[in-house]
């Protein structure tokens, strides 16, 4: 009996490992043939996420009106895992939330721009939200002097129109957690 244990145990321990190898080859030939492939990869961009985008144009209350569409552009790739999900430049949407002209009496022009949606490099729309809000300078004390000066005719001064030019940065986030498609 000593020797049968002796003899059998070599070769139950031979052949348990044969199928051991061949299927670690097999697995490392799987894994180099995923990492070879040009499969697509999900990649979640959080709600809340910040971007910052730029306006593409000069704008001011004297010549913009509300509800009109007007374009930013993201500064720079925003990109998670090495994969960038939105380039750099892509056009983003807005409009004219408030447009208010400058009124005699010195008042100030008013001018709220507010941003819609971003496209992803999958061709998604991505939803943002955030706005800016700019106010033109007040002349409601030289009004008031020139008004006493002039027996009222200088209160019909006016105040001057909120401008934003082009190139004003401002940071906007992702409204939504949105899934983006991209390459592996």
């Amino acid at each position: 009996m000593k020797y049968s244990y002796r003899l059998i145990t070599p070769l139950a321990l031979a052949l348990a490992a044969a199928p051991l190898t061949a299927q670690s080859t097999r697995d490392d030939a799987r894994a180099a043939a995923a990492a070879n492939s040009s499969t697509e990869m999900p990649v979640v961009i959080p709600a809340g996420t910040p971007l910052i985008v730029a306006i593409d144009e000069d704008l001011s209350s004297a010549s913009v009106n509300s509800g009109q569409s007007i374009s930013f552009h993201l500064t720079s790739d925003y990109s998670e895992f090495g994969h960038v999900l939105i380039s750099q430049g892509t056009p983003v949407r807005g409009t004219v939330v408030q447009a208010t002209r400058r009124k005699s009496g010195g008042r100030p022009g008013a001018l709220t721009v507010q941003v819609k949606s971003v496209r992803a490099v999958d061709g998604r729309y991505i939803p943002l939200r955030g706005s800016a809000k700019v106010l033109g300078k007040g002349r409601q004390s030289q009004a008031a002097a020139l008004g006493v000066l002039t027996l009222g005719i200088g209160a019909t001064k006016k105040g001057l129109s909120a401008t934003i030019p082009a190139g004003t940065q401002f940071t906007v986030f992702t409204d939504a957690k949105r899934t983006i498609v991209v390459p592996r």
